[in-house]
């Protein structure tokens, strides 16, 4: 019986039960009649399409219009209207040559198609298009194609028919294609780039296709960055291009493959290492849904575009999942998810059921007669009548599929449609944004927005890696049990320090928002920060293991830099600082009482002294035996019995200390050649003094040559005192990478001289203490902040020679980036990092805080009294002296007194010192014996007479010499 019978009785029936059984109302009961009529569209499809073969069989015969639809067209028919209906007929043919597959079309001469599918080989589909196109039969297509070039000229050729109103509808020489142009998914492509601001990656492909898709993007998105482009090879193991990724530290890489090998190529990515937490790929397929569940157990970063949403295919009452279980087998039935199910096999249902609205309407303007293959095919067959009028109903209509919005303009190009940015993160995949194909402009963001979105991504345990150094990192130190004073950190087991409280809180910030982050440190030692060997073509270090996946964060006293941006991220900066030097202190040397004596040594001295000695004999010599140093006591006498010379070895001795002290003396000699000794002495002298002075001045300001070093500059121009920096950090960087020439020359300096360059800086500070003031060391000023204050001996030199950051490094692509920066400025805006630093720079760990005394006097350069105390002691002592031999000369003077007034010693010693210490007597009497008294004046008295004479003897003189 056909269908068309039990339709009819079925109505029939429905009509008997509403009069028998239903009662009679007012209301209006109208009669709709419906007749099935069934078209065939003709489906070519080749070996390998089984799922699409399967769904074009069963969604051209379950496409349908339905009752409310039906109901709607049959008001404007006035009651009458047909119930359209599809039959597929599969065509598979043996060979794949466009000719044969023609061919064996036609020998099939009992199929009536309105419409042909496939096939889907784009070079044997473009001659089925050219014999639909002579034949008038609406061809169609579902898969990516780039665009024809013949196609192209169709708009001006249609444009040109339609201009004639007389000549009617002409059919269009096109492809109506269900996919997406394949321009417009490209594009896509390119503005997803843009989103994610990638700028350096590697580009991967299959074939000479793939290699044309990667070119479109690149010239939409721009030819600026650098890229690594590797072909695969479906057969072949592709371990050694993920190996050269990896060594060209590439984590953003775009894959352009069959869906079907997009598990096999991430695997074995994987196996090198090369698929985890921060890498990221785009895979360019509409199809990856297929394996998102696989793709998902990569814990990767992955993205790709598709028209259909996943996340309304994985609905368990999607209305096509009692449906897609014909799709898979032919022999047996099982229940796919619908996202199993590739593009090009959906787009069957949305063909199916796209093309019979497009009929139904046809039919509703004029009865459409089916025409046999062999009418087509015959060597007389004119083009279907109805061809051009079904073509243009399909490019005019507009339905809602499983893909969306289904809209075609005059070329038979989709248009007007939406895609889907699928993202997985780490595990969890999400529609993160759209694009749309009318604005074609940039991806539209739409992340969900609900609580358990970033929960479900929160699960992840970290490993960390530090150098130690305090006090940053280092080893717990264990309290013993019998000190009750002693405080046990307990932020982890095995270490303490500033970064494990730091990882401490940042950790405990993140589980307040829901993050069930854990966290342990890697028990592994480190020498360097990481810097980038060129024979090996690698980073060492902390970085090194952060490219090679070996740890998830470095928390250290690790400086932010560029040539470290370039190859791992940073977080935000946690602190601040900036390069300054490290020195040690001036011990201040107590000076020498007789520090005076140091201008000359010891040797000097002596021969000094000597010579002293023997020009006092010389010129004792010399005057006693030159006649005119022998004068006359009395310039009266022409004729002296006697001659006087003045010149004692006392007296010589007075002029020639009073010539090397430049005090000069009141008695000089007469005779050439005593003068000579003078001169000569006097030249020595001036010699000697000058010297003394000029070596006493140096000696004295001695403390002040031995602080060269104030700031960076002294430094640079001075050979005496090494510097250096710890090997490949961020310091020594500074000043290779520095425009400023003096930085440029203390760099060449330091790599000349490679002993001054340290691997740590608990290094440089010992090596700074050894040296004495003979080393510099550059360290950053936190670090030397926390330094002073448990050395009281080390000091920091001038201001800082630049400002950077500490940062947390991770590895590149990371997608924790962006919650550890969260947690860092909440610590911060909330003071926590402060307090951290506060407890290990000045409470932990600290001996004694230094005191610091400062001279509120003190002027640079002058002398105090330690210099000078030795002088004060000569002059004290010298003093001493003086008054012993005043004394000694004052007993010489009472015994002579006793001996020649025969007079006691008590009386003359009490008369003498009475009147030399009566300080307001100019003058003293003479101590006479009174008996002795008349003898005395006589004497006296013949003196005075002997004066008289004297005087007149001179009177007589004058006279005769007038």
């Amino acid at each position: 019986m056909s269908r068309t019978c039990v339709t009819k009785m079925f109505v029939i029936m429905l009509w008997l039960f509403i009069v028998c059984f239903v009662q009679p109302s007012t209301s209006e009961i109208r009669y709709t009649e419906t007749r099935q009529s069934f078209y065939q569209i003709a489906g070519i499809f080749e070996n390998n399409t089984l799922t699409q073969r399967l769904a074009f069989n069963e969604s051209i015969r379950y496409a349908n219009l339905g009752k409310a639809e039906l109901q709607s067209m049959s008001d404007a028919q006035g009651g009458k209207v047909k119930d359209l209906r599809l039959e597929p007929v599969i065509f598979r043919p043996g060979r794949s040559d466009s000719y044969s597959i023609w061919k064996d079309l036609c020998s099939n001469t009992t199929m009536q198609p309105i419409a042909i599918f496939g096939p889907q080989n784009s070079v044997t589909d473009n001659i089925i298009r050219d014999q639909c196109y002579v034949s008038n039969i609406p061809h169609i297509q579902a898969n990516l194609q780039l665009a024809d070039p013949d196609m192209e000229l169709n708009p001006v050729e249609a444009t040109d028919e339609e201009s004639s109103e007389d000549q009617g509808l002409k059919f269009k020489k096109i492809s109506i294609n269900f996919y997406p142009p394949a321009e417009d998914i490209l594009y896509a492509y390119a503005m997803l780039l843009k989103y994610y601001k990638w700028k350096n990656f590697a580009v991967l492909y299959e074939d000479d296709l793939g290699l044309l898709r990667i070119q479109k993007i690149l010239s939409e998105y721009t030819e600026d960055y650098p890229l690594t482009i590797r072909r695969l090879d479906p057969n072949a193991d592709n371990h050694n291009i993920f190996k050269d990724l990896k060594k060209f530290n590439e984590y953003r890489v775009i894959i352009d493959c069959d869906v079907d090998r997009v598990v096999q190529y991430l695997t074995e990515a994987r196996e090198v290492n090369m698929v985890n937490h921060y890498e990221h790929y785009i895979l360019i397929t509409m199809d990856a849904s297929v394996v998102a569940e696989e793709l998902r157990q990569f814990q990767s970063n992955i993205t790709w575009l598709s028209i259909t949403e996943y996340d309304k295919l994985q609905n368990s009452q999607h209305f096509l999942t009692p449906r897609v279980g014909r799709w898979t087998s032919e022999t047996s039935v099982v229940y796919p998810p619908v996202t199993d199910i590739k593009t090009s096999a959906l787009l069957m249902d949305d063909i199916a059921n796209h093309v019979l609205k497009a009929l139904q309407k046809v039919e509703m303007v004029e009865s459409i007669e089916n025409r046999t293959m062999s009418d087509i095919c015959g060597p007389e067959s004119e083009p279907w009548e109805f061809g051009a009028l079904l073509q243009d109903e399909i490019l005019k209509t507009k339905t809602t599929g499983v893909t969306g919005n289904i809209e075609f303009n005059e070329l038979g190009q989709r248009v007007n449609y939406t895609l889907y940015v699928n993202e997985i993160y780490v595990s969890t995949l999400d529609t993160i944004g759209t694009w749309d194909s009318t604005a074609r402009g940039e991806i539209i963001e739409d992340r969900p927005e609900s609580e358990n979105y970033d929960k479900k991504k929160n699960v992840k345990h970290f490993y960390i890696i530090s150098k130690k150094a305090k006090p940053y990192f280092y080893d717990k130190i264990k309290c013993a049990e019998d000190d009750p004073d002693c405080v046990e950190e307990k932020a982890d087991e095995n270490y303490e320090g500033f970064s494990v409280d730091l990882v401490k809180e940042i950790f405990d910030t993140l589980r307040k928002h829901n993050f069930n982050f854990t966290y342990s440190f890697l028990p592994k030692t480190y020498t360097d920060y990481g810097k980038y060997r060129p024979e090996e073509k690698k980073w060492d270090g902390l970085i090194g293991d952060l490219l090679d996946k070996s740890a998830d964060l470095a928390v250290c006293d690790l400086t932010i830099t560029e040539e470290r941006k370039k190859v791992v991220d940073f977080s935000v900066p946690f602190m601040s600082l900036g390069i300054s030097i490290l020195y040690i202190k001036e011990k201040e040397v107590e000076p020498a009482m007789f520090s005076f004596l140091n201008p000359y040594t010891f040797d000097v001295w002596i021969h000094t002294a000597t010579a002293f000695c023997v020009v006092s004999i010389i010129l004792f010599v010399c005057s006693r035996i030159s006649p005119a140093d022998w004068e006359n006591p009395q310039p009266c006498d022409k004729d002296p019995e006697e001659l006087e010379n003045i010149w004692n070895f006392k007296n010589c001795t007075w002029l020639a200390m009073g010539s090397i002290m430049c005090q000069g003396c009141d008695i000089l000699p007469k005779a050439i050649g005593t003068r000579w000794v003078c001169s000569m002495w006097w030249f020595f002298a001036v010699i000697v003094c000058q010297t003394y002075i000029a070596q006493l001045s140096a000696s004295m300001t001695e403390a002040l040559e031995n602080e060269p070093i104030t700031k960076v500059e002294d430094l640079s121009t001075q050979t005496k005192v090494l510097y250096g920096a710890i090997d490949g950090g961020s310091t020594l960087g500074f000043f290779k990478n520095s425009k400023d020439k003096m930085f440029n020359k203390m760099y060449e300096n330091m790599v000349q001289n490679s002993a001054v360059l340290v691997k740590t800086n608990k290094e440089g500070v010992k090596r700074v203490i050894k040296g004495n003031g003979k080393y510099a060391f550059f360290m950053e000023s936190t670090s030397i902040e926390y330094e002073l204050k448990r050395n009281c001996d080390l000091k920091k030199v001038g201001e800082e020679l630049d400002s950077k950051d500490y940062g947390i490094a991770m590895p590149a692509n990371s997608p924790f980036r962006k919650y550890i920066n969260r947690a860092i400025l909440e610590l911060k805006e909330f003071m926590v990092l402060d307090k951290i630093k506060r407890k290990w720079w000045e409470e932990k760990n600290v001996i004694q805080p230094c005191e610091v005394e400062e001279d509120k006097n003190d002027v640079e350069g002058d002398l105090e009294m330690k210099n000078l105390k030795g002088a004060f002691v000569v002059l004290i002592v010298g003093l001493a002296i003086s008054m012993v031999i005043t004394a000694f000369e004052f007993m010489n003077e009472v015994r002579n007194i006793v001996v020649r007034e025969q007079v006691s010693h008590k009386e003359v010693f009490i008369k003498e010192l009475k009147s030399s210490l009566n300080f307001f007597q100019l003058q003293k009497p003479v101590i006479r014996n009174p008996s002795r008294a008349p003898s005395v004046a006589s004497s006296g008295s013949e003196k005075k007479n002997n004066r008289n004479n004297a005087i007149e003897n001179l009177l007589e003189f004058e006279k005769v010499q007038q």
